[in-house]
């Protein structure tokens, strides 16, 4: 392990995460559940459950409290060690392991779900990662999708403000976003289905109104603390101009958050 692996597992691995806080607001659990009933994935049980990408684990740890076995795939090992700590504590059968999304560490036709959240758009090409997806996932089995929606005109101006060059060197100073991200408008996603074996594709855009974790408070320093406060202010701006969004435009362009499901052909 590298020393900013090692790092990134001492900040993880503390006494909470900004995720474990967020959870414990009953917002911030209704809208992760929000996601996978929005996905049909809120009451399903007895079923094998790949989390593609699973950051910390919340997600997978919710389906796999719903009474199925999941398996977790993340790059970073130190989120892979938080969410297996966290599924842990909360006894479930859901287990993390390191790998890469594009050269998933399963056997063909493994899976009787694949979920992957908020992750594609990490990639400059989703047609591997969404290849893999597809490989592992039984005949007739669904895969299920959730990423920003860049074909919102409210996503793509919000994206504008943050790319703006003193705003863009402070959110990736502050670590609430990642450089590596890549404007996917909903077209893109369908077509990787299509072309990699998938049918019956349906499609939902939504905002659900919740705001993503946020750092934890500090006390260390002055300068922490107006961070944190201007960070909190500009996702609630985010939140009202994807709310407005949401109102006045017409589906797939309404929502921030795009939903897509599918089933690989038999």
């Amino acid at each position: 392990m590298t020393q900013v692996q090692d790092k990134e597992t001492e900040m993880l691995v503390g006494s909470g995460t900004p995720e474990d806080e967020w959870l414990e607001d009953t917002r911030g659990y209704r809208v992760r559940l929000s996601h996978l009933e929005l996905l049909g994935l809120a009451d399903v049980s007895g079923k094998k459950i790949l989390d593609a990408g699973c950051g910390l684990g919340t997600y997978g740890i919710m389906m796999a409290a719903q009474g199925n076995e999941v398996k977790g795939v993340e790059i970073s090992p130190g989120s892979v060690e938080v969410a297996n700590r966290r599924a842990k504590e909360k006894n479930v059968n859901f287990t993390a392991q390191q790998g890469d999304l594009e050269n998933l560490p399963f056997e063909d036709n493994t899976f009787d779900i694949c979920y992957c959240g908020w992750v594609l758009h990490h990639f400059p090409d989703v047609n591997q990662a969404v290849s893999e997806l597809v490989r592992v996932l039984k005949p007739g089995g669904k895969i299920a999708l959730a990423e920003p929606n860049e074909s919102c005109a409210a996503v793509r101006f919000s994206r504008w403000v943050e790319d703006l060059p003193l705003m863009r060197s402070w959110v990736l100073k502050e670590g609430w976003d990642t450089p590596n991200r890549t404007i996917n408008k909903h077209y893109i996603y369908l077509d990787a289905l299509q072309k990699n074996g998938i049918s019956e594709i349906s499609l939902s855009s939504c905002y659900t109104g919740g705001m993503p974790p946020l750092p934890p408070k500090s006390k260390n320093s002055i300068k922490a603390f107006f961070s944190l406060v201007a960070i909190k202010s500009l996702v609630m701006v985010r939140c009202w101009v994807f709310s407005i969004g949401n109102k006045f435009l017409k589906k797939p362009f309404n929502g921030a958050e795009l939903l897509i499901t599918g089933i690989k052909e038999k």
